[in-house]
């Protein structure tokens, strides 16, 4: 039996990272959340996880504080951007994070599955 890879879901809007959480539980994911900076950090650091879906936006870091306290974790995972902030916003900080995807709220759930599955597969 293959290892389910795991995920982690940085969303600080709680219905939002419940309704995540579920959908990629439901596509065999294994999922964890962090609602905040410094949680989030904290389980990048602690963890190994097979991608991250980040909302730019979360609390305790401003998005550049948390693009610079993202930037020194040192095995960053493939990070799949998933944000209602302005394009201009996204492009700079994909470029940042080499993001290996970016979505913008809302999306559907098919294309942000995709790009979980590319991020975690590579050119599989």
């Amino acid at each position: 039996m293959a290892t389910r890879a795991k995920i982690l879901v940085i969303e600080d809007d709680r219905d939002s990272s419940e309704m995540l959480l579920e959908m990629l539980q439901m596509a065999d994911y294994e999922v964890e959340s962090a609602r905040t900076a410094d949680q989030a950090i904290a389980a990048l650091t602690e963890r190994r996880y097979a991608a991250a879906l980040l909302d730019l936006t979360v609390k305790g870091a401003t998005t550049a504080e948390l693009v610079a306290r993202l930037l020194k974790v040192l095995e960053r995972p493939p990070i799949v951007i998933f944000s209602a902030r302005m394009p201009d916003d996204l492009r700079r900080v994909a470029e940042q994070l080499s993001a290996a995807a970016v979505l913008r709220k809302p999306a559907s759930m098919d294309l942000l599955l995709t790009m979980i599955e590319r991020a975690v597969r590579p050119a599989a």
